[in-house]
């Protein structure tokens, strides 16, 4: 009987797990360069002497879709996009990290800066200054921008030999921990434009759907279950 209740637990587990991540999906549909993460489970198997081995659900992880989003054209010279793979490198406390959200303004002192004022970089690794008195700022395809009269620098375009290991760290920030970046030489940056999420909310609202229906049914297995211990117990005989 345990076993039944330890299976229904498990499941109710996993789906729990795949509930957090399809609110948090939901939660980012307007969130500039959101990628869609999906998790991933596989099958834990207890094998049993002499009876029928024991199947239970195992989270595995997760992985992201890395499959562009819509571009819309927004007319802000520092809102750039990325048109297919890589991620632009960003300044913060903790060191560099990566994004492909290109939402960029202008600090006090000119310096290209994300909504939360962490610097740009260029593929030297320095920051980013603009000419305040230089008001036409272009962006070359190739990621070069046009900093001031005469003045170039080229904005850090990296990728991944494998995006998948990269971690979250809020605010479209994120973290390759160990793992050094590869340089694209063919870039391809759309000025004036944003990408949006990746997240399709028909999917997710029908997947809450499903994963709501599972639940539900995985808990009538373990108020069955229960129900039918409770009834073995009474039936029990009373030892004098």
């Amino acid at each position: 009987m345990e076993n039944a209740v330890f299976i229904g637990l498990s499941q109710q587990m996993a789906l729990k797990r795949r509930m957090d991540i399809t609110a948090n999906n939901l939660a980012n549909v307007n969130t500039t360069a959101f990628k869609a993460e999906h998790p991933l489970f596989e099958e834990f198997l207890v094998k049993r002497l002499n009876e029928d081995d024991v199947s239970f659900v195992q989270d595995y992880g997760s992985y992201r879709d890395l499959r562009e989003g819509e571009f819309t054209h927004t007319g802000r010279p520092l809102d750039i996009a990325i048109s297919g793979d890589g991620y632009f490198s960003i300044e913060t406390p903790e060191g560099v990290r990566y994004t492909r959200n290109g939402s960029f303004r202008l600090d006090t002192d000119g310096t290209v800066v994300t909504i939360n004022d962490q610097p740009l970089l260029d593929e030297n690794g320095r920051t980013i200054a603009i000419d305040m008195q230089f008001q036409d700022v272009t962006i070359a395809p190739d990621g070069t921008i046009t900093t001031g009269p005469g003045q170039t620098q080229k904005i850090d375009l990296v990728n991944f030999a494998n995006p998948q290991i990269l971690k979250q760290v809020g605010n479209g920030l994120y973290d390759a921990e160990d793992y050094a970046p590869i340089p694209i030489e063919n870039a391809q940056i759309m000025q004036r434009t944003l990408e949006k999420s990746n997240v399709q909310p028909i999917l997710e609202m029908t997947a809450m759907i499903d994963i709501m229906r599972a639940y539900h049914s995985a808990q009538k297995l373990l108020d069955s279950e229960h129900d039918m211990q409770m009834k073995a117990i009474e039936e029990m005989p009373t030892v004098q």
